[in-house]
């Protein structure tokens, strides 16, 4: 769908600056998913919400948009890899910050479907967002884990300076 889940709430303007030289290196890890869609949940974590949303979504058996998801440091992007080149069709790219991420996981029976939950940036408003893998999305968890712990490792250092 041309329309996320709380869109105009995550609406940003990144600017990666990719090629200035001064600009410290930032870890991306890149997966090529199918993206079933979002769902709004009632709760901000936990693998019951996962494996709800994954039933809801599949339940629709919408053929997945392909999608890579970009992990980073600064949080998670979805680019739309289905869209032609030289299609007029407006970008359906989406990032969300890690401050706004309370959960990642895989789904505890079917290791190809992974999810991650977004709050609201100013409700107490949960969205999860579910994606379809080839094979096992467990890198792709882990990766999000990672990311997490840089993240949560800069917020310290900054916060209490030693």
């Amino acid at each position: 769908g041309k329309q996320g889940i709380f869109p105009s709430a995550y609406a940003v303007d990144m600017d990666y600056n990719d090629f200035d030289p001064n600009t410290p290196k930032v870890k991306r890890e890149r997966f090529l998913l199918g993206y079933l869609g979002s769902v709004e949940t009632l709760w901000h974590k936990g693998t019951n919400v996962l494996c709800q949303a994954v039933k809801k979504i599949a339940a629709n058996k919408h053929k997945p948009h392909q999608y890579i998801l970009e992990i980073s440091d600064q949080g998670l992007r979805m680019v739309d890899k289905s869209r032609r080149k030289s299609s007029t069709a407006p970008c359906q790219d989406y990032f969300y910050s890690l401050k706004n991420v309370s959960f990642c996981a895989f789904h505890p029976t079917d290791h190809r479907y992974m999810g991650f939950i977004t709050k609201h940036p100013t409700l107490q408003r949960f969205a999860c967002h579910v994606f379809l893998g080839s094979d096992s999305t467990r890198p792709v968890a882990e990766a999000v884990g990672r990311a997490f712990q840089r993240f949560y490792t800069k917020f310290i250092e900054t916060a209490y300076p030693i």
